[in-house]
């Protein structure tokens, strides 16, 4: 391509960019006033309690796994055990 064409061609589509900022293709929504909400001389739907929930089905004696080594959550490392100090052995 010729610098002259490079440059008419990106003239072109620099003014078809302008030409186009601010436009939208979806035509905003109609306003529409909503109803005024409706009161009811003080009078409200009572509410019934709800139930407490089930107790868990747990075996007795029974523990969560522990992490692996290596894995998030692990505080089995001397390091971690020393309060993050350094392992003078490496």
């Amino acid at each position: 391509m010729t610098p002259i064409l490079f440059k008419l061609a990106l003239c072109a589509s620099a003014a078809l960019f302008a030409a186009g900022c601010g436009k939208t293709d979806i035509p905003p929504p109609p306003k529409v006033a909503l109803p005024a909400p409706t009161v009811q001389g003080g009078l409200s739907t009572p509410t019934l309690p709800t139930a407490p929930l089930p107790e868990p089905v747990v075996p007795k004696g029974a523990e969560a796994p522990s992490p692996a080594p290596g894995q998030a959550g692990d505080h089995s490392t001397p390091a971690f055990k020393a309060g993050g100090k350094v392992d003078p052995h490496k």
